[in-house]
């Protein structure tokens, strides 16, 4: 018996010592050596780097005189205009999907940023510079930084460093990485309460459009809207000068919502009605038979400019969509490899749905002529039937410094009476204090959420690659009222530098309540952290119904920031949980990409991506992750439209339109595409192209095989159309794949 305790005793000691032994390993694999710099002196700094891009512009030493613990800290000073960095030189061994905490003390005596971030790598390859990161300025007391680190795919190392850029002079104390998140928790934040009863929507009428056709016939195609009851049929009427309408159908139309006319009335204007039992009869659509037939719109602007970005929405109420131009056409990057002085102002436009000119706002020099200055939106946001102008603007004095940029001065979120463009209330833009650097700060960007479900709101943004700030408002009786605010460094580092060139707005959680895409990263309705990536900055994301037999809705990717994988990646909407990617290396994949059905051989919508520095690499994706073809389908960002009888979405490529791998629908189309959206007649899209001096609308006039619900009834699809009037223009997305679901 005691042979048998003593055998028991000596089994149970062999195993706490394993387990304690286990333990000091897991713990040693974390060890930063010499995190508390208390080995070495001055200039020698045992197990620590310093690099800086400029030669003799910095240094990293060792100082007793200063400290956080211990009796030594690590001074870093900085005279350069450009980026240092200081490593620890040991190697820290990970795995894929890992949660670390990375904590550092830090005081500085300037006002630019220092920031500890996680490098990740591959081998002997840095892969990724910022897997999780957090910084400090102008902070005279010891403060200390948290860093949320989560492993992404094929890394198997890491090393902590400290970056800054400019003139910094910081010391840093007791750095240590431990595993899980430790202390993570997300700000509490009340849910949004607007002041709508019930979702604030469009009164939208039939959209009836006539276009000739060749040999004097007429196309017309209108709406079909969703609280149409589902056998709802439709007559034609047609009149000349004052003749009674007349009916020149046979039988109620039930399956389509277009109509050609075989015989109009020559030489003379037809006008046209649409009736049903609900509307006994619409509004009027005229045209002039012609034997070379015209499948556009024009509306003149008012001069020989073009423009650069449109609003689309209903201004005075009348249930037609209107437009609110950017003009010109010009575009200066923050980037410092790209930017120039404007050569001029932006001028904002806006045009009634009948070309009637309403007025114009000059932005003033306050503004840099480029996208990411001049983020603007249009939408009802008050309820009142007509929408508001939403933009950012600045001082009417001239804010520019010497070289020309706008770095000083007051900003502000702007909403415009949409027929007068009276400004009705402004608010401070977000601060562009903070950031690395003019590009940095320049990154603006605007969108529209429903944030209880009910009420239409704004989400106004600063930062895309670093520091990211977001304020919500909602705008009710000539005021705005902030809801809530949010800050990238809310979540540990989580959310820092996973911002995009678009913002979405979406239920992805069925609560009824939008999110707010900004990239990588999600905001849920209340302004919280609701999940991030943590693989940096995309180029083009795109939310919808991408893969029907995936439950929900899905994201898929394009990383502009270089990945040891997932450069092209399908995430679950809701969660972010991976769903399929790209199992090699990319540098830098660019521009808009394209997510649509486009291909009637593989169920669901396909994805496209490619490289901006690698014209062969492009890859065409099933929206099961499965590699069609490294196809060139347009450059980086093809755009698409439904154009013909089916439910595929069709390529727009130069002056053309065409089925993916068949034939042309329309050639000779002119101009610059600016936007694509269901604006006018039927379900299928509508082209606003920009010429001299001239808006030009292309709408098809191929008969349909079926009808469907008007898509800027679909919410997600209606707040995708309004946020091509800023950023980098993406196509629309529905919340339902057309070709796998036959519901209307």
């Amino acid at each position: 018996m005691k042979l048998y305790t003593s055998r028991n005793f000596l089994l149970i000691l062999i195993i706490i010592l394993a387990s304690v032994l286990a333990v000091f390993q897991v713990k040693a694999d974390m060890i930063i050596p010499n995190g508390g710099f208390e080995s070495g002196n001055g200039e020698e700094i045992p197990e620590w780097n310093w690099w800086t891009r400029e030669k003799d512009t910095g240094s990293a030493i060792l100082i007793n005189k200063s400290y956080h613990n211990g009796k030594q800290s690590a001074l870093i000073t900085h005279n350069g205009d450009r980026d240092f960095a200081f490593s620890n030189s040991k190697r820290l061994p990970v795995e894929f999907g890992q949660k670390l905490t990375a904590t550092a003390w830090v005081k500085s005596s300037y006002a630019e940023e220092i920031r500890l971030a996680a490098v990740a790598m591959k081998g002997d390859k840095n892969v990724r510079w910022d897997i999780g990161s957090d910084g400090v300025w102008g902070t005279k007391d010891w403060t200390k930084l948290t860093a949320l680190i989560k492993v992404p795919r094929n890394v198997d190392e890491i090393y902590l460093r400290f970056v800054g850029k400019g003139k910094v002079k910081a010391w840093v104390d007791d750095i240590n990485l431990e595993k899980g998140w430790i202390n993570y928790k997300l700000a509490s934040k009340p849910k949004v309460t607007g002041y709508a009863r019930e979702r604030v929507e469009e009164k939208m009428d039939r959209g009836l459009i006539a276009v000739p056709l060749k040999d004097n016939k007429v196309y017309l195609s209108w709406r079909l809207l969703k609280d149409d009851p589902e056998n709802t049929g439709f007559d034609v009427y047609r009149s000349v000068s004052d003749s009674k309408p007349e009916k020149i159908n046979d039988n109620p139309i039930t399956k389509t919502c277009d109509f050609i006319d075989h015989n109009p009335i020559h030489d003379t204007e037809n006008r046209y009605f649409i009736s049903t039992e609900k509307d006994k009869i619409s509004k009027t659509a005229k045209v002039m038979p012609s034997s070379e037939g015209k499948n556009y719109i024009s509306i003149p602007l008012q001069g020989d400019y073009t423009f650069q970005k449109v609003g689309i929405a209903d201004l005075n109420g009348d249930g037609k969509y209107d437009y609110v131009i950017k003009q010109p056409n010009a575009n200066v990057d923050p980037y410092v490899k790209y930017w120039k002085p404007s050569p001029s102002t932006y001028k904002v436009e806006a045009y009634l749905s009948n070309g009637t000119f309403l007025w114009r706002k000059d932005l003033g020099w306050g503004i840099e002529q480029g996208i990411w200055y001049s983020p603007m939106i249009v939408h009802d946001l008050d309820g009142d039937g007509k929408a508001e102008v939403c933009l950012k603007t600045g001082p009417e004095e001239d804010p520019r410094d010497e070289e020309g940029k706008v770095t000083s001065g007051p900003e502000y979120l702007s909403i415009l009476n949409g027929i007068t463009g009276e400004e009705l209330a402004k608010a401070d833009w977000p601060s562009r204090d903070g950031f690395l650097s003019y590009n940095y700060s320049s990154r603006n960007q605007i969108c529209v959420a429903y944030l209880d479900g009910k009420t239409p709101c704004l989400i106004i943004e600063r930062g895309t690659y670093i520091n990211m700030y977001a304020v919500a408002y909602e705008f009710h009786n000539g005021k705005l009222r902030e809801l809530w605010k949010w800050s990238s460094q809310e979540g540990g580092g989580l959310y820092r530098g996973q911002g995009a060139h678009s913002m979405h707005a979406v239920d992805v959680d069925n609560d009824d309540r939008d999110e707010v895409f900004l990239g990588s990263s999600v905001l849920d309705d209340n302004g919280v952290g609701l999940w991030s990536s943590g693989m940096g900055h995309p180029d083009h994301h795109y939310i919808g119904d991408i893969d029907p037999s995936h439950p929900g809705l899905e994201v898929y990717y394009g990383m502009e920031r270089a990945q040891v994988s997932d450069g092209c990646w399908l995430a679950d909407a809701a969660t972010g949980e991976r769903l399929w990617g790209l199992d090699e290396s990319t540098k830098h994949v660019h521009a808009s990409g394209m997510c649509s059905d486009i291909d009637a051989n593989y169920q669901g919508m396909e994805c496209y991506s490619g490289e901006r520095d690698f014209p062969e690499q492009k890859w065409l994706w099933t929206s099961r992750g499965e590699l069609i073809a490294k196809t060139d389908l347009g450059g980086l960002s093809p755009r698409t439209a439904y154009w013909d009888a089916d439910l595929q979405r069709e390529l727009i490529r130069g002056n053309r339109i065409y089925s993916y791998k068949g034939e042309t629908h329309q050639a000779g189309i002119k101009g610059r595409l600016i936007s694509v959206a269901d604006i006018l007649g039927d379900w299928r899209e509508e082209l606003i192209m920009s010429l001299s001096g001239e808006m030009r609308i292309y709408t098809t006039n191929i008969p349909a095989s079926d009808r469907r619900i008007c898509l800027m009834q679909d919410p997600l699809y209606r707040l995708d159309v309004a946020i091509q009037a800023m950023g980098y223009t993406q196509m629309p997305m529905t919340s339902k794949c057309f070709s796998v679901d036959k519901d209307k």
